[in-house]
This record gives C-alpha cells, structure tokens and sequence, in this order.
C-alpha cells in the first residue's frame, strides 16, 4: 500500500481505528524525510496490520500544531488515539519493528 497524505478532515477517524498507526511529520525540502519514507513503505509492505500515514508540515501546519511537531521528520506510534512512542530524525526498519513490538495491542 503507497504513503498518503491525510486531510484535516479525516485525521480524528484514521487515529480512532483499532490498529497501530504510524504517522509520520515530513517536509518536501527535507533529505532525511525521503530515508524515512523509503523504511517506511518497506515496514508497510510486510505489516499490513499497521496503518502508515505521512503528512506534510508544511502543508498541513494546523495538524502539526496540535503534535506540537518542530522537526522534519518526527513520527509518531499511535494506537487507540494513544501516542505511545515518538522519534525525531532517522528511523529503521528495526526500530521500527522494536516499536511496534512494544505496543500493547
């Protein structure tokens, strides 16, 4: 499943789903963001369990607002509207899997 982008207007719903989210704070101008994505779209392809979502800070600076984001990329794990963990900068797929793995489901 590709990245997408999320509206103002769906976020409450997408963060209510009963699954792990990862929701990632990029900008367009940022190199590390584009590393980040590429672990992410590999952590999706084998964890379909997760909901993986990317928004743009720049773009979408009232949702950034409310996380109090400040940093490019700051990725956030949420379940149940809960954050239960977050990371600035860099990320790989086996923190990511760590994270994950730490989450009570």
């Amino acid at each position: 499943m590709d990245l997408k982008d999320i509206k103002n207007s769906n976020i409450n719903l997408i963060l209510e789903k009963n699954k792990v989210i990862i929701l990632e704070f990029y900008t367009s101008w940022c190199p590390t963001c584009k590393m980040v994505a590429m672990s992410l779209e590999e952590f999706e392809e084998n964890h379909p369990e997760v909901f993986v979502l990317q928004v743009n800070a720049d773009e979408f600076k009232d949702i950034a607002n409310i996380y109090k984001i400040r940093t490019a990329p700051t990725i956030l794990f949420i379940y149940k509207s809960q954050i239960y963990e977050t990371v600035q900068g860099f990320i790989g797929i086996d923190e990511l899997e760590e994270i994950v793995s730490k989450i009570p489901l």
